[in-house]
């Protein structure tokens, strides 16, 4: 278990040379929970807290963006401004570019935290330049990572199942997929298991098909689709 007054001792201190950094899992309130004991360890105030709003029905927008990057120009009122963006699942590529300045280039008393339940869902370029925090690593309790975890591994599962109906599946996408992190790393149980039955010849072509079903529903997430719109499709077009 890592300790996290090391951490905010060696940003205080300079002794560490990130200024952005992801926070990394499934569970929001332990997210926020890291979040808090960031600010509270720096010292930081209201004024010096900017969360990214997040205007669009299905995610962060363009405009959402360029209103988070100006108010973090203007600096801090005291030592540190800590820039939020939670659910960074939810940041299109497009927007993702948008704030690659802002993550190369912030002033010196800018700090940067993105909350995400799975950094891949965030571009190469975002992820080379944050520092990655995960949760397990700095709190003793995660909040419900593992059950968060196994619920997804169900759901991933009545996909393939013989004896499942689509309401059982709805709803346990429903109680599940939260984040759009959530829903890849959904379609990733989901190929992996298509993988290992393709790998012991149980159906190789209808398994290979079913892999491609998945990376389009990938695809269609990554380009902002509703993540509960993308699941439910694949679901049906899996079952043909």
């Amino acid at each position: 278990m890592r300790d996290i007054n090391e951490l905010i001792s060696n940003i205080k201190g300079g002794g560490s040379s990130a200024h952005a950094y992801i926070i990394e899992g499934a569970s929001a309130a332990s997210r926020e929970e890291l979040i808090q004991m960031l600010i509270s360890g720096l010292g930081i105030h209201g004024m010096d807290i900017v969360r990214m709003q997040m205007s669009g029905k299905n995610g962060y927008r363009t405009e959402d963006a360029n209103a988070f990057s100006e108010r973090l120009e203007m600096g801090a009122y005291g030592s540190y401004v800590l820039g939020i963006i939670d659910d960074a699942d939810s940041l299109s590529e497009v927007v993702q570019n948008k704030l690659l300045k802002t993550l190369e280039e912030p002033r010196d008393s800018v700090i940067l935290l993105l909350g995400t339940a799975n950094r891949d869902s965030l571009l190469s370029t975002v992820q080379s330049r944050c520092s990655v925090l995960r949760l397990a690593d700095y709190l003793e309790d995660a909040g419900d990572e593992e059950d968060v975890s196994e619920a997804i591994r169900d759901a991933a599962a009545l996909m393939t199942a013989d004896d499942t109906a689509f309401h059982e599946f709805r709803d346990a996408i429903d109680k599940c997929v939260k984040t759009r992190g959530d829903a890849l790393r959904l379609i990733d149980v989901l190929e992996e298991s298509l993988r290992e039955s393709m790998r012991q010849g149980d159906d190789p072509l209808s398994d290979a098909c079913r892999i491609e079903l998945a990376e389009k529903a990938r695809m269609d997430i990554e380009r902002d689709m509703d993540k509960s719109r993308a699941l439910k499709r694949l679901y049906l077009e899996i079952k043909g």
